[in-house]
C-alpha cells in the first residue's frame, strides 16, 4: 500500500468545465454566443468513481472547475466524500465570486482550506483582465472566509506583464495583516516557442517577481516547512508567502496527482491526452466498477509523462496551473 500512496495520493477532481469568468488568458475571444454544454457526470456517478480511488491511496481530494461553486449539487458530493475515513484533505479552488455566500456553508461541512484566485487588486485591472465586475465580492468573500473560521486560505495571483507586474508588491502585502499564503504564479506557456507573440509577451520572470519583493522588504524563509522549501515571510507578516513556476519546478517523475475530468476520463495530468474513459463502468450495478477503475488507475499511471510533453493545446487555463502546484 505504500508505494501506491507515492505514486498517486491526490486526486484533482474536476466537477464542472463552467465558470463566471472569462478571463483573457482562458477566452481568448469573448463569445457571442452561448456554447453547448458537454455533459458532465452526476454527483453520485463521481462518487462511484472516486471511492475505487481511494482504496487505491488517494487520501487528497482537490475541487477544480471551472468554478466548483456554480455546481448546485457540489455540496450532496462534498457531505458524502467528508465521511470517508481514507480521506485526510478536501480543499476547493474558487474564483472567489460567490464565495461570500458560501463560506459558512463550507465550513459547515468541514472544509478547512479554500484557495481563491484572483489576478488583480485594482477593479479597473480585474474587469480587464477578467471582464467581470466583481472585485468587490472577492473582498467580500475573503472576510467572510476568515470570519466563519476557515484556518487555511490561499490567494493565488498569475503575473501577468502588462496586466497586473506592478501589483506584485500589493499582493504580498496582503500577508503583513492576514494570515493568508498568497502564490504568485509564473505566466510562462509550456508550448512558448509554438505560442503566439501576444502571449509570450505576458511572461513576467519568477526570479524578478521575488526579486521586487525583496528590495521592498526582506523575504525571511519559514522554517519548519520541509514540503515548503520556497515558502517565506516578512518579519512583521502574519502570512507566507509562495512562488511557482508551473512549469520550471514541476517533475513529473515525482507527480503524485491524478485528474478526473467531469466527463468521467481519469488522466495523469492535464497536459497529456492520454485518459481512460470510467463512463462505461457506470452501466454495471453498483458496487462492481472497482476492478475496471483499478485497472484504469494503473494504466494512465503507467502513462503519465517523464516530463511535461509539447502539445498543441495551450497551458493558460488556471485549473492547468493550479494543478502543478500543492
Amino acid at each position: 500500500m505504500a508505494s501506491k500512496r507515492k505514486m498517486q495520493d491526490t486526486l484533482k477532481l474536476l466537477v464542472t468545465d463552467g465558470c463566471n469568468l472569462s478571463c483573457t488568458y482562458c477566452v481568448a475571444e469573448l463569445q457571442t454566443k452561448k456554447s453547448a454544454k458537454r455533459k458532465g457526470l452526476k454527483h453520485t456517478e463521481l462518487i462511484r468513481l472516486v471511492r475505487p480511488l481511494l482504496e487505491q491511496g488517494v487520501t487528497n481530494i482537490d475541487f477544480r472547475g471551472g468554478e466548483p461553486l456554480t455546481k448546485k449539487w457540489l455540496y450532496p458530493l462534498l457531505e458524502e466524500l467528508i465521511r470517508m475515513p481514507q480521506i485526510k484533505r478536501l480543499s476547493l479552488l474558487t474564483n472567489g465570486v460567490v464565495l461570500k455566500d458560501h463560506a459558512a456553508d463550507l465550513h459547515q461541512l468541514g472544509i478547512r482550506e479554500l484557495a481563491v484566485h484572483v489576478d488583480s487588486l485594482n477593479f479597473e485591472k480585474y474587469m480587464k483582465i477578467t471582464r467581470g465586475d466583481h472585485l468587490y465580492r472577492i473582498y467580500a468573500g475573503l472576510q467572510e472566509a476568515e470570519r466563519v473560521g476557515i484556518s487555511k486560505i490561499r490567494v493565488y495571483v498569475l503575473i501577468l506583464k502588462g496586466l497586473n507586474h506592478r501589483e506584485i508588491i500589493d499582493f504580498a502585502l496582503l500577508t503583513k495583516e492576514n494570515a493568508y499564503e498568497v502564490v504568485f504564479l509564473e505566466y510562462l506557456p509550456y508550448d512558448a516557442d509554438q505560442a503566439g507573440k501576444s502571449r509570450i509577451e505576458l511572461h513576467y520572470p519568477l526570479a524578478r517577481i521575488r526579486e521586487e519583493i525583496d528590495n521592498f522588504q526582506k523575504l525571511l524563509p519559514v522554517e519548519g516547512h520541509s514540503n515548503r522549501d520556497n515558502l517565506f515571510r516578512f518579519e512583521d507578516g502574519r502570512g507566507v508567502i509562495r512562488f511557482v513556476s508551473p512549469v520550471k519546478a514541476h517533475r513529473c517523475v515525482r507527480c503524485t496527482r491524478v485528474v478526473l475530468t467531469t466527463e468521467g476520463l481519469l488522466s495523469p495530468c492535464f497536459l497529456t491526452d492520454k485518459t481512460a474513459d470510467l463512463r462505461p463502468l457506470l452501466a454495471l450495478k453498483e458496487g462492481q466498477e472497482s476492478p475496471g477503475v483499478m485497472e484504469a488507475l494503473r494504466k494512465v499511471i503507467r502513462s503519465r509523462p517523464r516530463k511535461i510533453p509539447k502539445l498543441d493545446k495551450p497551458f493558460r487555463q488556471c485549473t492547468q496551473f493550479a494543478f502543478l502546484d500543492e
